[in-house]
């Protein structure tokens, strides 16, 4: 009993530990985007416009991935191939002292060649038999199966368009959910706005700046009242001598393991919640 205790409590402590592990995000724009991401004692840059392909369009960024692997993997064995071939070139001149062989007599040399066509052919033929009848098999395997149906056209056809409206709605209240728990559990450390409003036309200034501090100040109040932010600080102001516009932005921001787990789990609930709903 006490052996199976401690083991309970070695493994809810490393469950545990692993919910605490949180990765830290910096991003700052300053004329160009500068983008971190550190895990314990592990920090690397990476570029932002990567991570949101990969995360909007995940097919797509695979398979730039794949093609960059090919071609690296395509440059790697030309390089081993030139290597290869370069000590090749010197084997002429060292072989150029050797003497040549005596030549064979045509009779003999004819037989040769004769039975080294025969056996090769029959090579090849007993290497393609076998090919062709498993390319024919698989051909036939792949006609007789069924063709995998969409799963929205198998979705209209058992419930027509009252059940994708009711997919599509279980979907967007499943990602509702996820951001919702993402955004409340989210710790920002600190958060630094700049914008200044030039241009040179004090009406056109004047009309940016509005429509600026229009849509500025209610996200402001949606993540000072949502979001856990321990340092927010922001400078917005219209210059009417600045001849352009300037902007800089600084994030930084944590999400934990646990979080996420938290995300995954309650967009889940939302959608076998809905989907045996709508049953």
């Amino acid at each position: 009993m006490k052996v199976f205790l401690i083991i309970l409590g070695v493994l809810v402590l490393l469950i545990v530990l692993l919910m605490s592990v949180s990765a830290e995000f910096t991003v700052i724009f300053d004329n160009g985007w500068s983008t971190k991401i550190r895990v314990l004692f592990y920090e690397k840059d990476i570029k932002l416009t990567e991570l949101l392909n990969f995360v909007l369009f995940p097919d797509k960024a695979g398979k730039e991935a794949a093609d960059k692997s090919k071609e690296k993997k395509a440059q790697k064995e030309q390089e081993a191939s030139a290597k290869e071939e370069s000590p090749s070139e010197s084997e002429p001149a060292e072989n150029a002292t050797e003497t040549p062989a005596a030549p064979e007599r045509e009779d003999v040399a004819a037989e040769k060649s004769d039975a080294s066509d025969n056996e090769t052919s029959f090579e090849e033929e007993s290497a393609l038999t076998p090919a062709e009848t498993d390319s024919n098999k698989t051909e036939e395997k792949k006609a007789q199966a069924p063709a995998k149906k969409n799963p929205i056209m198998k979705i209209m056809e058992d419930d027509g368009i009252v059940g994708l409206l009711s997919f599509a709605s279980n979907l967007i209240q499943t990602l509702n959910t996820a951001v919702t728990t993402l955004i409340k559990g989210l710790h920002i450390y600190s958060l630094y706005v700049k914008m200044i409003i030039g241009g040179g036309d004090a009406a056109d200034i004047g009309e940016k700046f509005g429509s600026v501090c229009g849509w500025y100040y209610p996200l402001k109040g949606f993540i000072l009242t949502n979001m856990r932010v321990d340092n927010y600080d922001d400078y917005i102001q219209p210059d009417f001598i600045a001849p352009r516009s300037e902007y800089e932005f600084q994030f930084i921001g944590s999400i934990s393991v646990g979080l996420l787990v938290k995300m995954l789990l309650k967009a889940g609930k939302t959608f076998l919640v809905n989907y045996f709903k709508n049953k």
